[in-house]
């Protein structure tokens, strides 16, 4: 009885965490930081550095976002990828399949 409960629990939470990718932000392109908050809050550089935007931090800022861009691409491909062999998987039996007749 006990294994049929920690099942059911799974489950349960299986099911909360798949309606929490539904529901979160697109993509990390939406959150991306602006050189300012980069250079002050990820860099911890002094807000004189900051402001000076000597070519070092931007050309290590344009790298990160870089990384970021390509990690958001790479996400939503394997997003992508998932969704379609769940659906491949779970078919919806109330969506006729392709070459058949709808009634």
């Amino acid at each position: 009885m006990r294994s049929k409960q920690a099942f059911l629990a799974i489950l349960m939470l299986a099911s909360a965490a798949a309606g929490y990718e539904v529901v979160k932000p697109a993509g990390a392109a939406e959150e991306m930081l602006s050189f300012d908050m980069w250079c002050l809050e990820m860099r911890l550089y002094p807000s004189q550095r900051c402001d000076a935007r000597r070519p070092e931090d931007v050309k290590a800022f344009e790298f990160y976002r870089a990384e970021v861009e390509q990690f958001d691409r790479q996400r939503a491909t394997r997003n992508q990828r998932d969704a379609d062999l769940k659906r491949k998987l779970n078919p919806d039996p109330s969506t006729p399949k392709p070459g058949t007749p709808a009634r």
